[in-house]
């Protein structure tokens, strides 16, 4: 929030390609996994691009290589239709939190595997702090409650 707008995605664009250069040319050193979180993903790979900006093609070269070179990536988006589908195909974890959008809701459908698709009739009906969450981070899909903070 501390950078201004017009300049945040090169920002971001400049800051994970050295991330991922650093972790690329130090294979041979002993790793140190690093996880970059894009909040509001849909503004740096949106779908509805034709020609990809330098940030979504870094941030998608992240998505699918990065896995190897210890680089991993979180995106969080209040809206997933609007991310790049191939992005979102990558990611291994999804935790879905309520969606009310159709749209949004058909769209993580398909990207959750077969055995989650039963959970997702309840995304419009989750609590705050409930989600669902499946995949590799998880043995089998579960609905999750998270704790209340302390003040």
């Amino acid at each position: 929030s501390g950078v201004p707008s017009e300049i945040t995605s090169v920002v971001v664009a400049m800051l994970s390609r050295m991330v991922f250069d650093f972790a690329l040319w130090s294979r041979n050193e002993p790793q140190h996994p690093i996880l970059l979180v894009c909040e509001e993903a849909h503004r740096y790979i949106p779908s509805d691009r034709e020609t990809p900006t330098s940030v979504a093609r870094i941030l998608g070269r992240i998505a699918k290589e990065g896995r190897k070179y210890g680089v991993s990536l979180g995106l969080i988006t209040q809206r997933p239709s609007d991310l790049a589908e191939g992005v979102l195909s990558q990611c291994g974890t999804i935790i879905a939190m309520r969606l009310n959008n159709d749209r949004d809701q058909a769209f993580v459908r398909a990207a959750m595997p077969e055995g989650a698709r039963g959970f997702l009739d309840t995304l419009p009906a989750l609590r705050n702090r409930e989600c669902i969450v499946c995949g590799e981070g998880v043995a089998i899909p579960i609905r999750v409650s998270f704790d209340t903070l302390e003040e």
